[in-house]
């Protein structure tokens, strides 16, 4: 491993090219280990809160499940925010730029708080209607304008933890961002039951409660994964005041790879609202079915999207490094690994979707109508797996609008159209709208495929001068030449 030397002591790793095949594995897997285990963390955070909050009552799961909905889509389109930083400090890693990785990240944070500030008064002002607009009912408006009103109070948090800890997994570190996450949902829990139904001093405050404890804890989590990318002994210094002022350069970067991302996202997420809403029109026992089967469905998912973000990383290094070969090996082998995990999850769904839904409910309607929506859950999985890893991939490449286009028109000409034809017009109930959600993942999977083995994204560079922070001009390159200068390689 080579080591870029700051002048301050501080070092950024920079992983040397290897094509090999057993590297490629170790590479893959050392990376999405630890985004699995964090994302099958927010998974299993997301069950257990809504296991508490099942004991409020029908209305209260109904109500979490529209303001988790509209949760998701703000989520959805941070992370995606966060791509871009992902991506240019990978390139940067790959390319041995570390000044052009520091710009990136410091460029990303300035903008990560602006929109964080946004969500929240976004999500504090208008609760009410937001999910009134779902279509829900007044006791389902009340209990989730209170959820969505307390998640949202930690708007800058959620956007600056999803940035610190793309910037970390592009550098290589998918580790640190885990660990914080553990910690952060493990003390959300903890804080979740006292201020939900009152206790240790603790006043009850209902789904509002478990919304306020996520926010407490994630406030804390993002301060410490700050602290420890940032300092000047960490993988990304951010002292000094040189990077911090908004650059056009960077930020051009920035947003010509991450707004796809987040119109992407918006597509996805958006779609997922509308298909609530859908899913609504059948009744508040349908609706605490789906959001039960929604939540089954992300826990196979989260995995995949953990295999992506390991193939995000490794495209991105490895292009910077000018190396393709070892890009495509990784994308495979995170493929493949992917769709034997999702194929697995797919036959537990088969096969045990009643003993899944009675973990939530003892409704004998909501079990039958869950357990159904599972089956046909279990064949999207393939083509989901296949669409989310080399869409990372291409993501790695630089290569955002194609996956922007292919999920919009998945999502909105496919999914939610049979959704609606087969589960309301002909009748067929949840399991008709769920067929939606497999068409679509052909249809998604099969266009990235194409994409992808086209090759194009195997030429891309997004490595220039005017993303390092060596050619910045003015004050900046003066603060620059401090302690927190970046020389060259060892």
């Amino acid at each position: 491993m080579a080591k870029i030397m700051a002048g301050s002591g501080a070092a950024v790793t920079m992983p040397k090219s290897d094509s090999s095949a057993g590297a490629i594995r170790r590479l893959v897997v050392r990376l999405a280990w630890p985004a699995i285990v964090e994302n099958m963390l927010q998974s299993v955070f997301g069950v257990v809160l809504l296991l508490l909050i099942a004991r409020l009552g029908p209305a209260a799961v109904a109500g979490f499940g529209a303001a988790n909905g509209l949760t998701m889509v703000a989520m959805s389109a941070f992370f995606s925010l966060s791509m871009g930083a992902t991506v240019l400090v990978a390139h940067a890693t790959g390319a041995r730029t570390p000044g052009a990785a520091i710009l990136a990240a410091k460029q990303s944070l300035v903008l990560g708080v602006i929109v964080g500030l946004a969500m929240t008064a976004a999500g504090v002002i208008f609760a009410p209607q937001l999910v009134t607009a779902m279509g829900a009912g007044p006791d389902v408006v009340r209990e989730g304008a209170a959820f969505l009103r307390t998640f949202s109070l930690g708007g800058v948090f959620i956007v600056l933890t999803f940035i610190a800890g793309g910037v970390l997994r592009g550098t290589g570190d998918a580790r640190t961002p885990m660990l914080v996450t553990l910690a952060t949902l493990a003390l959300g829990l903890l804080l979740a039951y006292p201020l939900t139904f009152g206790g240790l001093g603790l006043p009850a405050l209902g789904v509002a409660g478990a919304g306020l404890a996520g926010t407490i804890t994630r406030g804390l989590g993002c301060v410490v994964l700050l602290f420890l990318m940032g300092r000047p002994s960490g993988p990304i210094p951010l002292t000094g005041r040189a990077g911090w002022r908004p650059s056009r350069e960077p930020l051009r970067q920035l947003v010509a790879i991450g707004l796809p991302s987040m119109v992407e996202a918006l597509f996805r997420s958006g779609g997922m609202l509308l298909f609530t809403v859908i899913v609504f029109q059948l009744g508040t026992a349908v609706a605490a079915a789906q959001q039960i089967v929604q939540q089954a469905a992300f826990l196979s998912m989260m995995p995949g999207f953990g295999f992506a973000m390991s193939a995000t990383a490794l495209v991105g290094q490895s292009l910077g490094a000018r190396d393709p070969v070892r890009a495509d090996r990784a994308t495979w082998f995170a493929t493949r690994a992917c769709m034997t995990w999702m194929g697995a999850m797919g036959v537990v769904f088969f096969l045990g979707g009643e003993w899944i839904m009675t973990l939530f409910s003892d409704d004998p309607a909501i079990i039958a109508q869950g357990a159904a929506a599972l089956r046909i859950v279990a064949l999207a999985q393939p083509g989901q797996a296949l669409g989310i890893v080399l869409a990372g991939s291409l993501r790695g490449a630089g290569d955002t609008r194609y996956p922007m286009v292919t999920t919009g028109l998945a999502m909105w000409l496919v999914r939610l159209p049979v959704a609606w034809l087969l589960g309301i017009v002909l009748g067929f109930g949840l399991v008709g709208i769920y067929l939606g959600w497999v068409f679509d993942s052909i249809v998604l999977g099969l266009l990235t495929l194409w994409r992808y083995r086209s090759g194009g994204w195997k030429t891309n560079r997004l490595v220039s001068p005017g993303l390092d922070a060596d050619h910045r001009d003015g004050e900046d390159t003066r603060a620059l030449g401090g302690r927190n200068r970046v020389g060259a390689a060892k």
